[in-house]
């Protein structure tokens, strides 16, 4: 019955020995390197174990899982893990439940879910993605701007936090269509984005509007940060067909501050400084 199934399938008996295999268990097996058939008899612990390499946590749990089964402390463990092999990625979900035989037992499956694993992970990417820039969304910006938040409020780290508007959008649009002021916003996040530590979080926070989350960095740096940003606007025009759009963007700079109630009390900061630049003609740093 279980060489009917497509999972990779071992019964186990109380000592969690190996007592029988399905075909899809020995093709694994076969294909990873494993001669046909020849985990019969072996110990199913010693087995995750080397296979897992010494330390792993992963090996460690599954392990604990299998003894928690076979010592009827749980019905049922499973957990998902990784299982790369050397040209892709592999993810599995493993699972423990008893034999229903008086002399006990266990019966383990390995069900191979990479491809559900990597649709959930590329759905993730996508939730958190703007679409027309590419740019993390305002979800992903303040995803990790409370975990900055986090970090200055209890180990008085340093973070800051960048607002940037690009001046007369609306204008750009009445102008160049909604078409040209798309690629004025590829093009000017790209420009950007380009100029951010892998650390920082350059963000499309909404229409014409970014923000950059900068660890390890006060409002100095951060001002001095948002003028290279400034500069790198205005002085690179954007093409669109025929045409070079020159577009300036307007900064408001603001550090996190370690008695700060929440991430927002930064950011309406941040806005604050946005609107001065605004009110003092655009095209500046605040």
């Amino acid at each position: 019955m279980i060489n009917a199934l497509s999972s990779n399938i071992c019964v186990l008996d109380r000592n969690a020995r190996i007592i029988a295999v399905n075909l899809a268990w020995q093709s694994f097996g076969a294909e990873n390197s494993h001669r046909r058939g020849s985990d019969i008899g072996s110990n199913y612990l010693s087995i995750c174990q080397n296979s897992s390499g010494a330390g792993s946590e992963e090996a460690e749990e599954f392990a604990a899982g299998v003894r928690a089964v076979l010592g009827g402390g749980t019905s049922l463990f499973q957990k998902e893990y990784p299982c790369p092999s050397p040209t892709a990625s592999r993810w599995f979900l493993g699972r423990v439940t008893p034999l229903d035989l008086s002399e006990g037992g266990a019966v383990v499956s390995h069900e191979n879910i990479t491809g559900r694993r990597l649709l959930e992970n590329e759905l993730e990417k996508l939730a958190a993605t703007d679409p027309l820039t590419g740019l993390p969304n305002r979800r992903y910006f303040f995803n990790m701007a409370n975990v900055e938040f986090e970090k200055v409020r209890r180990f008085d780290a340093q973070a800051s936090i960048i607002m940037m508007d690009v001046d007369a959008f609306k204008a750009v649009n009445d102008t160049h269509g909604h078409a040209g002021g798309d690629e004025v916003l590829r093009s000017t996040s790209r420009r950007c984005r380009e100029m951010m530590r892998e650390s920082d979080v350059f963000a499309r926070f909404g229409g014409e509007e970014f923000v950059v989350l900068l660890p390890h960095t006060t409002a100095e740096a951060a001002a001095v940060v948002a003028e290279l940003l400034r500069r790198t606007t205005s002085e690179n025009p954007v093409q669109v067909g025929e045409n070079q759009i020159y577009v300036t963007a307007s900064f408001g700079v603001s550090e996190i501050l370690t008695d700060d109630v929440s991430i927002d009390a930064g950011l309406a900061r941040a806005d604050k400084a946005l609107y001065e630049a605004k009110r003092s003609g655009r095209n500046c740093v605040r």
